[in-house]
């Protein structure tokens, strides 16, 4: 308990004394590790890799601009721009934590009311304000980027499984046709990854449409984090008095039997319970396991109008990562059981073709 204790004094100390670096030293808990998601990163790397692989040895295409194999270099790419974000975004929480504790300890005591802080003090709130608009573009990055890789995988999907669709929005087209014709030959990722595939539509492709890309209202754009540790959530509620907010209300509260047992059982006055927004979000957050597609998109709809916070960065980067890792895996194995029914999309001419031509 002394040496829990005298450990406990090291840290507050060291944090209180840190100066404000570029990389700072603070061991803030993580509950998801950068170097969890690092390995996931890997992951998805390598199953891309073999994926291809199993293609090319499978078919042995001559030369030409195949549009399944651009389609895995284009994955690759949006995963290794994934990386880049989430470094980034580990370091900005980092540096968040150490400029709040600059923050406390540099505020003066008894400070008239009206009379601007020294400037040293204005020049640590300045810095916080401009890492926190760091991390606040890095998260929205996150889902414009992690949509795109879940589109890149949605292309190979459908090539594999030789599905028939526009693939215009790809991903959104192949949730849709999977929940409605479960029995394909990618049964198998469905049976696995349907809930995942829910989640991943709702909280990255819903979220980034309808409050990062096409903000349509005046939404007010913000975040929210945990003081010491590492939760870092962007928080997007719609503006009192913009909606009627008691019938809105009054509609998110009619959900409640959808809401996970822990709410549903708890007293009447438990704040998940009596706080509208609070149980949206809980619902929103939880929307892989809604087994019913109205009662997605019900709750979807509610959100939509309601706004509030995200999961944290660390969240939705591990489902989504170990999503395609896992899904990718399994599309490898249905590739290689059925390669003649993997569409390489072939070009319109061959290197072979455009190269004899030329010889002409």
């Amino acid at each position: 308990m002394l040496r829990t204790l005298s450990r406990l004094k090291t840290f507050l100390r060291r944090l209180f004394n840190q100066e404000i670096v570029k990389e700072p030293q603070i061991p803030i808990p993580y509950s998801i590790s950068k170097n969890q998601l690092d390995s996931l990163l890997v992951e998805c790397e390598q199953s891309l890799r073999i994926l291809e692989k199993t293609v090319h040895d499978g078919f042995k295409p001559p030369p030409g601009a195949y549009a399944f194999f651009n389609h895995i270099a284009h994955a690759l790419s949006r995963v290794s721009d994934l990386k880049k974000i989430l470094d980034r975004l580990f370091l900005e929480v980092h540096s968040l934590v150490v400029l709040h504790a600059q923050q406390q300890k540099s505020l003066p005591k008894d400070w008239p009311c009206g009379v601007p802080f020294p400037e040293s003090v204005q020049e640590i709130y300045k810095k916080h304000d401009q890492v926190n608009g760091l991390a606040q573009l890095d998260s929205e990055s996150l889902y414009i980027f992690g949509q795109i890789l879940l589109d890149q995988w949605s292309l190979l999907a459908i090539a594999v499984g030789n599905i028939p669709l526009k693939k215009v929005h790809p991903f959104v087209e192949l949730v849709n046709y999977l929940e409605a014709n479960p029995d394909n030959l990618l049964k198998p990722i469905w049976d696995e990854y349907s809930n995942q595939m829910f989640w991943l539509h709702f909280q990255v492709r819903f979220y980034r449409n309808r409050f990062i890309v096409h903000a349509n209202r005046p939404w007010q754009r913000g975040t929210t984090r945990s003081v010491w540790g590492e939760e870092y959530n962007l928080h997007t509620p719609t503006p009192p008095g913009w909606l009627d907010d008691s019938q809105l209300d009054s509609d998110i509260k009619a959900l409640l039997p959808l809401a996970p047992a822990r709410i549903r059982d708890a007293q009447d006055d438990y704040w998940e319970k009596t706080h509208a927004g609070r149980l949206i979000e809980v619902l929103f957050q939880d929307i892989g396991n809604i087994d019913k597609k109205s009662d997605r998109e019900k709750i979807a709809e509610l959100f939509g109008k309601k706004g509030g916070s995200t999961p944290t960065f660390q969240i939705v980067a591990k489902n989504l990562l170990e999503f395609v890792h896992g899904s990718t895996s399994l599309l490898n194995t249905i590739a290689k059981n059925n390669l003649a029914n993997v569409d390489l999309g072939m070009p319109n001419k061959t290197g072979h073709a455009m190269w004899m031509e030329s010889d002409k």
